[in-house]
């Protein structure tokens, strides 16, 4: 048997030039695996961004109001009808309507609906017609909801 220190006295090293060329081999194998999968989560994680900002954007520029809330009471039918006005620089995408936080299902016209930016002093404004069975006297609270999420609420108190 051959004691430890024995054996590797024959042995030569390998010399610092072929350790450097190898090291700096391994490294670039390593970044030719790497950058691919770096570079592809980099680029979803911007468009991610991008879309996250832009339609941010245009929840911004999305301005609407109730303009007027009247109640009407037709053959025994009762309707509310609520006048959204678009008054900002992106159309407006109107998908829910509450009455005291119920969701209407009876909305004339029907949801979604879009409000078109007001062009050459022409005011865009759409009248919601919902079938609801008020009461004299009671207030009500209508919330208008869009598609971004920018939403108006309005209170009104049908005639006594």
């Amino acid at each position: 048997m051959i004691p430890m220190g024995r054996r590797l006295l024959g042995k030569r090293a390998v010399s610092p030039v072929i350790s450097t060329l190898l090291m700096v081999g391994i490294v670039f194998a390593m970044f030719a695996i790497i950058y691919p999968w770096a570079f592809s989560s980099l680029t979803l994680s911007e468009s991610i961004a991008n879309i996250w900002y832009s339609s941010h954007e245009e929840a911004a520029k999305e301005r609407f109001s109730i303009e007027m809330v009247v109640f009407r009471n037709e053959s025994g039918t009762k309707y509310i009808d609520a006048y959204v006005r678009n008054v900002g620089e992106v159309e407006i995408n109107v998908t829910r309507i509450y009455i005291n936080v119920t969701a209407q299902a009876t909305v004339d016209p029907a949801l979604p609906k879009t409000i078109y930016v007001s062009v050459s002093g022409v005011e865009n404004v759409e009248c919601f017609s919902i079938t609801y069975p008020w009461t004299n006297g009671e207030t009500y609270r209508i919330k208008v909801i869009t598609a971004r999420g920018e939403q108006d609420i309005s209170e009104a108190s049908a005639p006594p």
